[in-house]
Formats: C-alpha cells, sequence, structure tokens
C-alpha cells in the first residue's frame, strides 16, 4: 500500500487518535491518517503524558485541522511507589486551573470534539477491598467536579481504568464513569498491551453504556492492529476509536529523543494495517 499523505482519503477499519509530544507531530499524525490528536507535554511519553503548556495548543491549532483532546495530569507516578492517579488537594487544583487555562484560550470547539482527558481514582483500605490488592477506586466526587469545570468540552478518562479493567468489577467502573459524565474511556483492558486484552476488550466493547465512547490504546502497533481491530469491530455496538504514539526511537538501544517525535513509519505501518483490515 502506497504511504498516505494529507490528500489521501483514509478507508480505515476503526479511526485512530495518535498521542503526540511536540506540536510539529500533531501535523504529522494529520499527515498519516490520524482522526484525532492527544496532546501531551513534550518530553513526558515515559511517565504516560503530563499536561501540556497552553502554548502548545495554540500552536497545535495552528498547525491542523484534527480534534485536540488535552491530557490533563500534574505528575506521573510517585517516585516512592505509592498509587498514581491519587492526587493531593492541590494537584486537584493544578488539574482545574488547567482546564480553565485551556479553555480561556477561546481555540477549542466543542462541536469539533476537542475535550480534555484526565482519570482520577481514590484509594480504599486494603481492609475494605473485595478481592486482594483491589483497592482503587474511581474518584467519583472529584471527575464529576472537573468535568463540570471543562463543559462544554467532552471528557475522556484515560488509562489509569486499566487497574479496574484487570479486576472483577470492570463493569461497575463502565458505569461508574458513564454515571459521572465521561464521554470516553481510554483503556488498554487490563496492564498488559491492548493486543493481549483483546478477549477482555470484546466484552467491554458488548457491555459499555451508551454515549459511553471506548478508545483503545496501549502498546497499538502495525503488526498487532489488523487482527485486534477486527475482533472488535465485529462486537462493538457503537462508534470505537483506536489509539497509539508511535514514538520514535532514537537509536538501537531503544533511547527517546528529547522532544519525542513520532515515528513516521510506525504510524504508516499502523493505519496500512488498519487500511488492510478495512478492505478485507
Amino acid at each position: 500500500m502506497a504511504p498516505t499523505s494529507d490528500s489521501s482519503v483514509k478507508q480505515l477499519l476503526l479511526p485512530l487518535e495518535v498521542a503526540v509530544f511536540a506540536a510539529s507531530s500533531a501535523h504529522d499524525a494529520q499527515s498519516h491518517g490520524a482522526g484525532r490528536v492527544e496532546l501531551n507535554a513534550p518530553g513526558s511519553y515515559a511517565v504516560g503524558g503530563t499536561t501540556p503548556p497552553v502554548a502548545m495548543l495554540r500552536e497545535v491549532k495552528r498547525r491542523v485541522q484534527l480534534p485536540v483532546r488535552i491530557m490533563i495530569r500534574p505528575r506521573g507516578a510517585p517516585d516512592d511507589g505509592a498509587d498514581d492517579f491519587v492526587y493531593s488537594p492541590a494537584e486537584f487544583e493544578q488539574m482545574r486551573a488547567a482546564i480553565l487555562a485551556f479553555k480561556a484560550t477561546g481555540t477549542m470547539n466543542p462541536v469539533h470534539g476537542d475535550g480534555f482527558v484526565f482519570g482520577i481514582l481514590r484509594r480504599v483500605e486494603p481492609a475494605e477491598a473485595k478481592h486482594p490488592g483491589d483497592h482503587l477506586f474511581v474518584d467519583e466526587p472529584r471527575c464529576k467536579e472537573l468535568i463540570d469545570v471543562a463543559r462544554p468540552f467532552g471528557c475522556v478518562f484515560h488509562r489509569a481504568f486499566d487497574h479496574i479493567a484487570a479486576s472483577p468489577r470492570w463493569a461497575e467502573g463502565l458505569a461508574t464513569l458513564h454515571r459521572c459524565g465521561f464521554k470516553a474511556l481510554l483503556t488498554a483492558g487490563g496492564y498488559s498491551d491492548c493486543a493481549d486484552n483483546t478477549r477482555r476488550l470484546e466484552v467491554m466493547c458488548e457491555r459499555v453504556p451508551a454515549g459511553l465512547q471506548l478508545v483503545v490504546g496501549g502498546g497499538l502497533r502495525g503488526h498487532n492492529a489488523r487482527p485486534l481491530a477486527t475482533a472488535l469491530a465485529a462486537v462493538s455496538k457503537q462508534p470505537l476509536w483506536l489509539h497509539s504514539a508511535a514514538i520514535a526511537s532514537d537509536d538501537e538501544h531503544g533511547h527517546m529523543p528529547e522532544h519525542q517525535p513520532i515515528d513516521t513509519a510506525k504510524l504508516r505501518d499502523l493505519v496500512n494495517a488498519l487500511c488492510d483490515a478495512r478492505a478485507n
């Protein structure tokens, strides 16, 4: 299949969202078939993405016409090994302030599909957990509060949900997100790569509440996208997206350049796999 370009119409089996960590990468994503970008702070790929600077949104909006989803995450996982996505009052206020700052730019359009991506968990005492090690739950009050702050822009609960997806109460977790008012959920379906969780993701597609879009990502690449996309497309009852970062490595040891650009060859392979899946 020929390389993709801005002028070609991409007939992917499922639409693709690409996580970007540089404004220039947003244009690369658009040029190679992405239908949406998730905006993250430069250099934050290694920690799973954090809140980008407001100026980065303005630059991306000048470069692309795609919908933009903005990561709202004040930090990566704690260095002391404490639970991730459990935030202090000060960190929660940082998240609120970031949403308001992005809204204040006047560059976002809710009708176009722009929005925010975040996830907040709460910890329960191990003695209260129904299953060993299962002590993290969606922080419903705080999530609802940020969703209200973000209106009229839609919000996505990100891969903080993977802990819940791997537990026996994933369906309860989906219902909680829907009750909170989230419009979408980004998940790998568990702790490992999404392709390793295909069966669980198939069941999630069948059980997800109406109005809560699934965005499936985590280790998604050209070599595993086709079977996963084919399986999920066959069972999904509502619009479903795939998600990938396709970050370039700097050398044979896998070191990444500081600005973490997209590897356009990786992205092209992924898009071509999704095109082939549609054709067959």
